[in-house]
Parts: structure tokens; C-alpha cells; sequence
């Protein structure tokens, strides 16, 4: 049995220990092949199979964030599978909940106290004891982690880092390119260090147990949002002011008639659009998805689907994808609510590319749907992979067992990962720009007879009366600087009975000649 099972793993391409995950179905690369997929990377975690599992997966900026329910997390390069460190952070005997990343630091909860850790090597900055029981993992701003609490509170913490020391020190030159300045980058990710003087705590009380991992929405040096869920059926965002240290003040709060139990989705302004504001998407038990302005919390939009929805919606612009409990899936545009199209027996959304959709059936199977309309397109089974991310960021597919064995998939086409909801300023046209910055043309002095300067004219324009059209394409007299088919025609006439050159121009007034031939050897 263990020579079949060794065969068989090397006949899959795997360059881990064949043994590393018994329980695990390997996705070969030429199974992935048949369905248009290619496999980059697998990787095994180092996960004590015997009492620990796998539990969390977390992308942020080309990270995947691993975490076991024995306190190990592991970072990971999402292109590559690269193990860039691991450590266990807290302890093993007390629960972990799910890690939150933004900016330079990543944040665990690990039984009743949160870890700050530096995200690029793993190094601990920050741990505190939280002020109550924590009921999900917390959610990071430049300057605070925000940890929900079981009896309805949201705490705030300051994590704010202190002044770059490389920058303080003058090692960072401001204008450093190429290498110089990947490497000035590189020293600083190794050096961020937190401000360790002690700050009173945030908090705002919320209705019900908060038992969902918060979002931080806007996070500028004015004003920081934050918005997270209860078991009450209620959706609050509160804000700090900056400029007020001692304030979380809720801003306001949605009803709902069930409880919401998954994250919302945040669907950013477009910064083509002057003063334009972000959505917050969230799905209740109620069967409704509801879309609010972010700023006041009016209701933009929503949608029933008749069913409880347990998923977070999938934004994958200009759609959001919507999963509910008894199995389907609703493809609904993000600006209106406007229903695309609904593909039954879907369970979860795990990743989309600019055609296709992947989720997993009630079967377990991997379902390939068109995006544009939601048909059935192709199928596979990755049985013993129950650990999916939801990815809306890449078309990455990423799968993972429970005792650490982590997949990536992509298709054949897209060997660099497409990102999503990015949207870009607008460039100024390239012609435009082309027009602004030609000169004038000038005549030069002492210019030949026929040649003055004069202001500009339409080239393809008639001549004037009893002057024949230059044409644009004749070789300039011996002597004579070329002249510019576009520049100003020529005010003075030629010598008394010279033809037109061109032929399309209006005849002479007199003289009674033809034009001459342009296309004639002179």
C-alpha cells in the first residue's frame, strides 16, 4: 500500500515527502491540465497531524496566512508556496481565532490576549491582555487593532509604530531608486517597532454577541472606519477622529430580521469620481443582501434570496457573488442589486478570473461556471481539501486539508495573478498630451521666396483665388529647408502661368492651363 501510494505521488510531480498527508487528495498537474488549470505549487505545513488541525487561511498583499488551532502560524508566498517564517504565537491549549493583516503587522487573538507581530518576519512587536472574552479575530487600521468582544463590545487598541528609525536617522534617502531602494524597503520591514507607551482602550458597546471578524473600511489620517456584525441581526460602524484620541463613536446601525454570521464586503469609491463613496455589502439569515452608503448607513439597495446566507458575498467587480445555505449561488451587480443570473447546488465561491467562477457543490466538487452566465462548464473532484479560501483579491484557487497540505491552482492562461476591484485613475489621452507640448512653428529667417510666415491655415483647405495649392509631398527647391506639410501654406503666388500642383484644388482663375500631373516624372 505505501509503494502504490509513493508511486503514485510521484507520478503527480509532488516534491514533498509522499507521506506528508495521507488523508489529502493530491491534485496531479496533469488532472489539473485536463480541466485548463495549472498547479504551481503544493506545500506541507509543519502541523503536528496528530492533535493539531488547520483552521484559518488569510491573502493580504501576496501572503497566505496559515493558522492551526495549536497557536502555529505560517506565512507563505502565495506565488511561489515559499515558507517565509513560521512560529507559534500564543499558547497551543487555548484557542486561536482567525489573524488579521494590514499595513506591516499581522494580529492574533490566542486565548485572552492579542499578539502584534511583524507581518514580513514573524517578529513579536506587541502583546496585550484584552479586556474581556474575545468572539472572533481582530481587524487592523495603521494605528489600532480592533477586537470584538462576546458580550457586545468592540475594543480598540493602539498599535500605532513608532517613527521609522532608518528614516529618522537620515539612512533613507528620499529619492532612492531600482535596487538601492528595495533593499532601504527590505531593512526597514526587518526594523518596525511599536510605540509601547501605554493608551487607554477604545470601546462602543454593539447589541448582541459579537462573534464575526470586523473590516476596517476607511483608514486615512482624517477619520478611520470600522464595521462588524451580532448575532442580533445588526450591522454597526463606528469612527475614530484622529484628532479625538479618546472617541469610538457609532456612526449608525443596520436591523436586520436575522442573525449575520460572516463578514461584510467593502466595495471602495471610485477614484475617478470626485466625491464619490464606498458600499458596504453584508448577507443576513434573513435571505437578504443589503447594500449601505458607508458614510451615513442609507440603504443603496437589496436583494432577497429567499434563503439564509452563511457565506460572505464575493466582490469580483462589476459583480458580487452570493452563496446561501441550502445550496446556489446569485450573481448580482454591485452598483444596482440587479439579479445576473442563480446556479443551483453552489455552496461556497473560493475564486473567479475574467471568464470563469470557481466554487464547491453539496458534492464537494470543484464546479467551473461561466461568468457570464452562470452555466456549468467543467467539474473536479478534490475530495479531502475542506479548507478553501474565499478569494475575491486574485484568480487564485487556494485548498488546503486539515493537516496542512496547501494547493494552488490557476489557469493555464494567467501565469501572473489577475488582480480584482482595483480600479485605476484615469490617464490623460496620450494625444492630448502629444498636442500640448508641440511647438509653434516658426519660419526661419532669411526663408525662401514663398515661404513667410504666416498664421496657420488648414492644409487640406481650398486656395485663394488665383493662387495654386503647394503640394505637401513635392521635394523642396535645391537649397531650401523641407517644408512642413502641416506648417502655413504659402501666401505668395507662383510665377505667372505655373500649374497647380495639386489636383484636387480648385482650377486657376486664369492663365486657362491644366494642372499638372502630380504623379508625372519631372
Amino acid at each position: 500500500m505505501l509503494r502504490s501510494l509513493s508511486f503514485l505521488v510521484a507520478l503527480a510531480g509532488v516534491t514533498i515527502p509522499a507521506l506528508a498527508d495521507p488523508y489529502a487528495t493530491i491534485i496531479s498537474e496533469t488532472a489539473a491540465a485536463r480541466h485548463g488549470l495549472a498547479r504551481p505549487w503544493i506545500g506541507q505545513l509543519q502541523v503536528d497531524r496528530s492533535s493539531a488541525r488547520l483552521r484559518y487561511l488569510v491573502l493580504y498583499e501576496g501572503v497566505l496566512y496559515a493558522q492551526s488551532d495549536r497557536a502555529m502560524v505560517h506565512a507563505i508566498d502565495a506565488e511561489t508556496g515559499a515558507t517565509l517564517w513560521y512560529r507559534q504565537v500564543g499558547r497551543p491549549d487555548h484557542p486561536s481565532l482567525t489573524p488579521g493583516a494590514g499595513g506591516d503587522l499581522l494580529a492574533v487573538v490566542n486565548g485572552s490576549r492579542l499578539y502584534v507581530l511583524n507581518r514580513f518576519n514573524g517578529d513579536l512587536l506587541l502583546e496585550k491582555k484584552l479586556s474581556g472574552a474575545p468572539g472572533a479575530g481582530p481587524a487592523l487600521s495603521t494605528r489600532r487593532a480592533y477586537v470584538p468582544m462576546l458580550n457586545g463590545m468592540l475594543v480598540a487598541y493602539r498599535i500605532e509604530p513608532v517613527t521609522d528609525p532608518l528614516k529618522e536617522l537620515g539612512r533613507i534617502p528620499p529619492n532612492l531608486l531600482g535596487e538601492e531602494n528595495a533593499e532601504a524597503q527590505e531593512e526597514r520591514q526587518t526594523d518596525i517597532r511599536l510605540n509601547t507607551e501605554y493608551t487607554r482602550p477604545l470601546a462602543t458597546q454593539s447589541y448582541g454577541r459579537a462573534t464575526v471578524q470586523p473590516i476596517v473600511t476607511i483608514d486615512t489620517n482624517v477619520e478611520e472606519f470600522v464595521t462588524w456584525p451580532t448575532e442580533r441581526g445588526f450591522l454597526y460602524t463606528a469612527s475614530v477622529d484622529p484628532r479625538d484620541p479618546d472617541g469610538l463613536k457609532p456612526r449608525y446601525r443596520l436591523e436586520t430580521r436575522g442573525p449575520i454570521v460572516s463578514q461584510a464586503t467593502y466595495l471602495p469609491p471610485d477614484p475617478r469620481i470626485t466625491g464619490a463613496v464606498g458600499t458596504l455589502l453584508t448577507a443576513s439569515h434573513d435571505g437578504y443582501v443589503y447594500a449601505l452608503n458607508e458614510k451615513t448607513g442609507d440603504t443603496v439597495w437589496r436583494y432577497s434570496c429567499g434563503e439564509a446566507i452563511v457565506e460572505r458575498p464575493a466582490l469580483v467587480l462589476p459583480r458580487i457573488f452570493v452563496t446561501t445555505q441550502l445550496g446556489g449561488m446569485y450573481s448580482l451587480d454591485a452598483k444596482t442589486g440587479r439579479q445576473q443570473w442563480w446556479a443551483p447546488h453552489v455552496r461556497q465561491f473560493v475564486a473567479a478570473s475574467d471568464t470563469r467562477v470557481y466554487v464547491f457543490d453539496m458534492a464537494n466538487q470543484l464546479l467551473v461556471l461561466d461568468i457570464e452566465s452562470g452555466a456549468r462548464l467543467d467539474s473536479l473532484w478534490t475530495g479531502g481539501l475542506p479548507v478553501r479560501l474565499n478569494n475575491d483579491q486574485t484568480d487564485r484557487i487556494y485548498l488546503a486539508s486539515e493537516t496542512g497540505l496547501i494547493q494552488c491552482l490557476h489557469e493555464l492562461e494567467h501565469p501572473e495573478p489577475m488582480h480584482h476591484n482595483q480600479v485605476a485613475p484615469e490617464k490623460p489621452a496620450q494625444r492630448e498630451a502629444v498636442q500640448e507640448t508641440l511647438p509653434a512653428q516658426q519660419p526661419a529667417a532669411g526663408e525662401a521666396p514663398g515661404q513667410p510666415a504666416a498664421p496657420a491655415a488648414d492644409p487640406f483647405s481650398a486656395p485663394a483665388q488665383g493662387a495654386p495649392a503647394a503640394d505637401p509631398f513635392s521635394a523642396p527647391a535645391q537649397g531650401a529647408p523641407a517644408a512642413d506639410p502641416f506648417g502655413a501654406p504659402a501666401e505668395a503666388a507662383p510665377a505667372e502661368g505655373a500649374p497647380a500642383a495639386d489636383p484636387f484644388a480648385a482650377p486657376p482663375a486664369q492663365g486657362g492651363q491644366a494642372a499638372e500631373d502630380p504623379f508625372a516624372n519631372n
